[in-house]
Formats: structure tokens, sequence, C-alpha cells
């Protein structure tokens, strides 16, 4: 498994990274769109599995409305995607024809998955339209895999206290401060190769908050895989489970960043 895990990473990781840099701004949103229908497909499996395959593909089309809306950088757009995807859950809502109850976890489900996924994931759209956009990218990256990749090795050498043990047994405290301490190694190793106009006490603090706010994806996937009763999202990427097993911290860490960025750096 481990050596699965380390051999899907070796082989991704350039083309991912030769991509991040170098694919045009349409291209990039393409790539945002297919991991927000691959998400969304994860999602309504693990959290409306008995949903018709027709629901499930109109909801997937809907969170395509807001990664598009966000590129278009007119405030307008998103609104105007935000009030599509209500005005369409609601009236399909109202003509459905099943119990009422049923109806409205139907539409807060498919709300939710929507916030979760492609708005979060559409905080990278953002992103690489700003200044030094594309090394913002890679600098989230990194500091979260970092951080994920020393949380598991730390928590299985010395984990003994419990950090969440009703939502993930097998996450330690030991194992989330390595996370921390590991997002700072990955902030530095990339401010001082890479990121030169970063300076080093903004990069600590982001470094800081992606290590805790990383750990909170973590553990809000494994609640919705808990409540499932799975233990991978799915088998998308052999030795580490589906795309939202992959990208959960991810997802939490990219708005922090953006806003981050956005306020303090400019």
């Amino acid at each position: 498994m481990h050596l699965k895990r380390w051999l899907s990473g070796l082989i991704l990781a350039p083309g991912l990274i030769l991509f991040i840099l170098y694919a045009p701004g349409w291209l990039f949103l393409l790539f945002i769109l297919l991991l927000t229908l691959l998400g969304l497909r994860e999602f309504y499996a693990l959290s409306l599995p008995a949903m018709a395959n027709r629901e499930k593909t109109a909801g997937m089309i809907l969170g395509l409305l807001i990664p598009s809306a966000l590129y278009s950088r007119d405030h307008r757009c998103f609104i105007a995607a935000m009030a599509t995807i209500l005005l369409v859950l609601f009236i399909w809502a109202l003509f459905s024809k099943k119990e009422f109850p049923i109806r409205i976890d139907v539409v807060s489900k498919h709300l939710l998955g929507h916030f979760y996924i492609p708005f979060f994931l559409a905080h990278f759209v953002l992103m690489q339209q700003m200044e030094w956009g594309r090394v913002w990218i890679l600098f989230t990256l990194v500091v979260v895999y970092f951080g994920d990749t020393t949380a598991f090795y730390v928590g299985r050498a010395w984990g003994r206290k419990k950090l969440a043990p009703a939502i993930s047994p097998g996450k330690t405290i030991e194992g989330s401060l390595g996370a921390v301490g590991g997002s700072i190694a990955g902030a530095l190793f990339f401010k001082f190769l890479f990121f030169p106009h970063l300076s080093l006490f903004p990069a600590l603090i982001i470094a800081l908050g992606v290590g805790v706010i990383g750990q909170m994806g973590d553990l809000w996937e494994s609640l919705i895989k808990r409540s499932a009763q799975v233990k991978d999202s799915g088998s998308l990427i052999p030795g580490h489970g589906g795309l939202l097993d992959r990208i959960d911290s991810v997802l939490f860490a990219a708005p922090f960043v953006y806003y981050f960025a956005l306020a303090t750096l400019r």
C-alpha cells in the first residue's frame, strides 16, 4: 500500500507541476471542472447513494457553474450561478415525488456538495489569476502534502493519543503535531528554493494555518465517510483511494491561502 502511494505520487507529481506552471487559464479551468465532476460523483456516492443517476448528473452539471462563474472575474456571474443553482434545486424539489423530508434532505446535500467541492476548488481558479498565482498554487500543494506525509509517518511511529477517535480512529495528536511541523518544513523548503518573493513571516503563518485547517479538511471527509460507513471515498488513485481522499486537506487549505494572500500580500 505504501509503495503504491509513493509510486502514484512520483508518477503524477511531475506532470501536475508542469501543468500548473504552463497551462493556459482556460485549460486550467477545464482541469478544475474535471476535478469537480469526479469529486461530486464520489460525494453523491457517499451521501446520496440511492439517488437516481440522472439527478446525480444534473447536480454535477450545476456544480460546474461555480468555477466557471469565478473564472469570469465578474462577481455578478458568481451571483447568477448561485441563484441558478438554488432556483433549480428548489423547483426540482417542488415537483419531486419523494416524501417531503427526503426532498429537503436531497436539496441540502446537493448544496453541501456544491459548497464543499466546486466552491472550494474554484479558489484555485481565483488563485491562478493573482500575481504569482501559479506559484501560490504549487506552494499550497507542497505545504499540504508535506504536512500530510509527515502526519502519517509521525503518527505511525509515535502516535499514542487519539485526536478524534469517533471520526477517525487512526489519527493521533502526535501525528497532528507532525502535520503542522511538516507543513512548516514544506513552506520553508518551497519559499527558499522557488518563492523568494514571499517573506519569511507570512510563509510561516500560512504554513501554520494550513497545517491546522488542512487537518480539519481531512477530518471532515472522514466524517462523511463515517456517515456512509466506508473506508475510502473511491478507488480512483492506486494506494490513495478516491479523489476526495487525496484532496480533502487541499479543499480546506485553498480558501485560507487565497484570502490570506489577497489580504496581506498585495
